[in-house]
């Protein structure tokens, strides 16, 4: 059985993928981008490839170097890098999961395959099956996320007894509004030690908005974009929560979540999340790749506005051209 070198907890930021002005990646800021997190956010774990970091958008080719730039800068740096290799194509993913491997990535999860969907469990878990086998000395994650795949096999049932069919599965990967499943996930599989990581994606929410509960239900961690810039502010809720202090937790996630209510009002999604980013650690994100566009420079004035006004950022926080570098 794959056995992570510590189990995989806490934050994870979900990576953006930095683009140029033409849509080519940004390989050269990679490194910069990995500094920015251990040492301004103190988030030392990270989820690469997934809707964040626009990983369906890119080719094969793409993901594996974009895997590897951050295998390689990440290294004794980063605690845990996770790939996510999920494809529609199983012999792409099985090719993504057995290069993670190659290059010493911490572990790989996969997303149910989305055009040609599986039916039921039985069908899932016999994809995922041969995806993890590519790979079987990593650490496996499903990452569930419904409301993208339209695969609405609930979590509670896919966990059901797969460590007898996946021996390297590690845990889950949540990204659903659906706490009754989230729960039952935590309380059916107490004796397993699974990862159990709240990560509801930006387009149908923002994991910081639940976060909280999710941690009382059970979380071990939680991957999400907003860790990308907002880490050490939530890196005080968790703080909170494990002493007890759950009136200073809670404080802690109306804030953030007074952001977050501001900016989904706005339309918050994978382009909105780059220019925030561009915006907060001056690395230049650049835009999304089609069919996603830009966001817009209304956006990201009042989003600046905003997180100045809750003491998120400062003005000396800015540097120069970071409003150029995200308009």
């Amino acid at each position: 059985m794959a056995s992570p070198k510590k189990k995989l907890q806490g934050l994870v930021a979900a990576t953006i993928t930095p683009m140029t002005e033409h849509g080519e990646i940004n390989f050269s800021v990679i490194g910069r981008y990995v500094d920015y997190l251990v040492e301004e956010q103190g988030v030392k774990n990270v989820f690469v490839n997934g809707t964040t970091g626009e990983g369906l958008s890119l080719s094969i080719s793409e993901r594996c170097r974009v895997a590897e730039e951050w295998v390689t800068e990440g290294r004794n740096k980063l605690d845990q890098i996770v790939i996510h290799v999920g494809a529609l194509s199983l012999k792409e993913s099985q090719e993504l999961a057995q290069h993670a491997a190659e290059i010493g990535a911490d572990g790989i999860a996969v997303i149910a395959p989305f055009f040609l969907k599986p039916w039921n469990k039985d069908v899932l878990i016999n994809f995922l099956k041969e995806v993890a086998a590519a790979a079987p000395a990593l650490p496996f994650y499903y990452y569930h996320i419904p409301a993208l795949t339209g695969v609405k096999i609930r979590a509670e049932e896919l966990l059901d007894g797969i460590q007898d069919k996946i021996p390297s599965f590690q845990g889950l990967k949540f990204s659903d509004t659906d706490l009754l499943d989230f729960g039952q996930c935590v309380d059916q599989n107490r004796q397993q030690q699974f990862a159990f990581l709240f990560g509801v994606d930006e387009k149908i929410f923002v994991s910081d908005q639940q976060l909280l509960s999710a941690l009382v239900m059970g979380a071990t961690g939680a991957v999400g974009s907003t860790y990308n810039y907002l880490g050490k502010k939530t890196k005080q809720m968790l703080e909170a929560f494990e002493r007890k202090d759950f009136s200073s937790a809670l404080n802690h996630q109306f804030c953030i979540q007074r952001f977050i209510n501001f900016v989904v009002k706005l339309g918050f999604g994978v382009s909105q999340t780059k220019a925030i980013m561009t915006l907060v650690s001056g690395i230049p994100m650049g835009p999304p790749r089609l069919p996603l566009q830009k966001a817009s420079r209304e956006f990201t004035d009042k989003a600046e506005a905003k997180l100045k006004s809750l003491d998120f950022l400062s003005c000396t926080d800015l540097k120069d051209g970071n409003m150029d570098a995200c308009s």
